[in-house]
């Protein structure tokens, strides 16, 4: 299992910004490669699907909430095809200021599970996916933060690797200058 942290600031109060990730339905707002969201399985702790499209990928995530703590986190794991497990922390900075942190546990190679372009060639692949999953990402940063803070804005990324010396197939996609130690 890899680990790496996504992490960025909210200019929001920390109660508007948890509640923003723990609506489910959030998650396929902002993403032109989502086609839906969908609850799957209702409850305290639900399980939803996540429908995507890109090029000719097709691709059906399920996901269920493990564990949660209002204001603090939000713990998650997929559960089909690949290993990913991820944990959300909200910290207050401010009355108008969260810290926001994706802690992620994922085997890469599990990917390739989920991958139906399993016949391209991994470094053609990452050579035509990196531009376009920076891209994505700053957009739906952005979308994000209009929409939790009110105004657009810029939002800029990390990515700390576990072992930034490790060869990753998933922190290949990032580009080099949003990967920090």
């Amino acid at each position: 299992m890899k680990k790496a942290i996504i992490e960025g600031e909210s200019y929001a109060p920390i109660d508007e910004v948890y509640d923003f990730f723990m609506d489910f339905d959030n998650y396929g707002k902002y993403s032109e490669y989502v086609e839906r969201v969908r609850v799957v399985e209702d409850g305290d702790y639900p399980e939803w699907a996540i429908d995507f499209k890109w090029w000719i990928v097709r691709y059906t995530a399920r996901s269920k909430l493990v564990d949660y703590e209002e204001n603090e986190y939000i713990e998650w794991q997929v559960t089909k095809d690949v290993d990913v497990h991820g944990m959300w922390r909200f910290e207050e900075v401010d009355d108008e200021h969260t810290h926001v942190e994706l802690e992620l546990l994922y085997d890469p190679k599990g990917a390739s599970k989920a991958n139906p372009l399993n016949f391209f060639p991994t470094e053609r692949l990452i050579q035509i996916a990196r531009p376009v999953v920076d891209r994505h990402v700053s957009t739906v940063l952005r979308r994000v933060a209009e929409e939790v803070e009110g105004e657009p804005r810029d939002v800029d990324y990390t990515i700390r690797p576990a072992d930034p010396s490790d060869n990753d197939e998933f922190l290949a996609l990032v580009p080099d200058d949003k990967v920090s130690d």
